[in-house]
C-alpha cells in the first residue's frame, strides 16, 4: 500500500494545485491564513475596497461520489493501474443503522471518502482541485474550507466576483455536492465598502461583521481584537482547569498540559494580525500566568521560564514594519509578512541555516535580545 500511495502522490502532485494548503506537504493552516489575508491587506493599504466571500461545504467529505471521483484521477493522467486500485479500495463497503437496537438493511457505500487514512484526505484534494477552473479572483482551499476574495470598488469588480460564485455552484451541482448556504458570508472590508450582496445560485448570501476563519476570528476592521480577546479569554480558562485539578507542578506536566490546552492559539494569533500593544500584553499576561505554575522556576528571569515552558515573550517578538516601506494604513504596515521580512533578511546566516529547530530557536532568542 505504501508504494501505491507514493505512486499517486507523486503523480497527483501538480494537480493539487497552489490554492489548497490541507494535506499537502509544506503548507498549514498558518500558511493558508498569511497568504491570503497579505492579499488582502495589499489590495486595502492601496485603498481598494475588498469583499471575502467565506463558502462551505455541506457534509464534504461524505458526499463525494465514488463513480465521479475515479474519473477524475484518469483525466489527470493517473496510470489505470493505480486507478483501479483505488477503485477496488472504495468499492465493497455497506453500512447500516442501528436505532434502539433496530437494524436497518446493509446498503452499499457509493459516496465519501475514509477519514483517517492517508489515502482518503488525498483523494478528496484530486476530488476538488478542479474548483479553481475558471476562477478570476483569489481563491484559497484548506481542505473543504474555501475563500474567495475580491476587490468590489468598481461595477467591473463586483460582476467578477459575483461571476465566482456562479461558477462555483455549477462546479458544486456538477460534482454532486451542495453548499450549506446558511454558513456561507461575506465580510465588506475598506473604506466605502457599498456591501453589496452576493449570491450562491438563487441564495442571496448574508453579511456578517466578524467571521472565524480557521479558528481565526476576523473582523471587518482587521484589527483582530475580538480573536486576541477569545484567545486570552478561552487560555485563562484552562489554566484555571489545570491549576485546579492537577496538583503537581513538576516541569513536565506543566509544559505538557499548557502545550496542549492552553497556549496553541496564542502562536496563531501573534502571527497573523496586526496585534496593538494592548492585546499583546493581555496575551503576555497569560503566558506569565503559566510559567508560575512551574515548580521551582519562580526565582528564573520571566524569559527564562518561559524558556522551560517552550514559548517566547510576546512583547519583544512584536517588532515593527519595515520603516523603509510607506504604508497608507497600519493593518498593512503590521502585518505578518511586513513585520517580518525585514528582520528575516538581516538574520545572521548562523540562525537561517539551524540544523534543527531547536537550535533556531536559541539562535534567534540571542538575537533578539540585542533587538529589545
Amino acid at each position: 500500500m505504501e508504494q501505491i500511495l507514493e505512486a499517486i502522490t507523486s503523480q497527483m502532485k501538480h494537480v493539487i494545485g497552489k490554492s489548497q494548503h490541507r494535506f499537502t506537504k509544506g503548507k498549514s493552516c498558518l500558511t493558508n491564513l498569511i497568504a491570503f489575508y497579505d492579499k488582502v491587506t495589499r489590495s486595502i493599504d492601496v485603498g481598494r475596497v475588498v469583499d471575502i466571500v467565506y463558502l462551505d461545504f455541506s457534509k464534504a467529505f461524505n458526499t463525494v461520489s465514488h463513480s465521479l471521483l475515479l474519473e477524475k484521477p484518469m483525466c489527470y493522467g493517473l496510470d489505470k493501474w493505480s486507478v483501479h486500485w483505488v477503485g477496488n479500495w472504495l468499492t465493497g463497503r455497506t453500512q447500516r443503522v442501528v436505532i434502539n437496537s433496530s437494524f436497518s438493511n446493509w446498503q452499499p457505500v457509493t459516496s465519501g471518502v475514509p477519514q483517517g487514512l492517508i489515502l482518503g484526505p488525498m483523494l478528496f484534494n484530486i476530488f476538488i482541485s478542479d474548483l479553481d477552473d475558471g476562477i478570476k479572483c483569489t481563491l484559497m482551499k484548506f481542505a473543504n474550507d474555501t475563500k474567495l476574495k475580491g476587490e468590489v470598488d468598481t461595477s467591473e469588480g463586483r460582476a467578477t466576483l459575483q461571476e465566482d460564485p456562479d461558477r462555483l455552484e455549477e462546479w458544486a451541482n456538477k460534482n454532486l455536492m451542495k453548499f450549506n448556504k446558511d454558513k456561507c458570508k461575506v465580510l465588506h472590508l475598506g473604506k466605502h465598502n457599498p456591501g453589496v450582496q452576493h449570491r450562491l445560485g438563487s441564495t442571496r448570501l448574508g453579511s456578517s461583521t466578524v467571521e472565524r476563519d480557521l479558528g481565526v476570528l476576523v473582523d471587518d476592521k482587521l484589527n483582530m481584537s475580538e480573536q486576541c480577546a477569545a484567545v486570552a479569554k478561552q487560555a485563562n480558562r484552562m489554566l484555571g482547569y489545570i491549576n485546579k485539578s492537577i496538583t503537581s507542578r513538576d516541569k513536565e506536566v506543566i509544559i505538557s498540559l499548557s502545550a496542549c490546552q492552553a497556549t496553541p492559539g496564542i502562536l496563531c494569533s501573534v502571527l497573523v494580525p496586526a496585534i496593538q500593544k494592548k492585546y499583546v500584553d493581555r496575551l503576555e499576561r497569560v503566558q506569565r500566568k503559566a510559567a508560575k505554575m512551574i515548580k521551582g522556576l519562580g526565582s528564573l528571569p520571566y524569559e527564562e521560564r518561559l524558556r522551560e515552558l517552550g514559548l517566547f515573550s510576546l512583547e519583544k517578538r512584536r517588532l515593527k514594519g519595515d520603516l523603509t516601506t510607506r504604508f497608507q494604513l497600519d493593518t498593512r504596515g503590521k502585518f505578518f509578512t511586513m513585520r517580518t521580512i525585514s528582520h528575516w533578511n538581516n538574520l545572521p546566516r548562523e540562525v537561517v541555516d539551524s540544523p534543527t529547530l531547536d537550535t533556531f530557536k536559541i539562535w534567534l532568542d540571542r538575537v533578539l535580545g540585542h533587538l529589545v
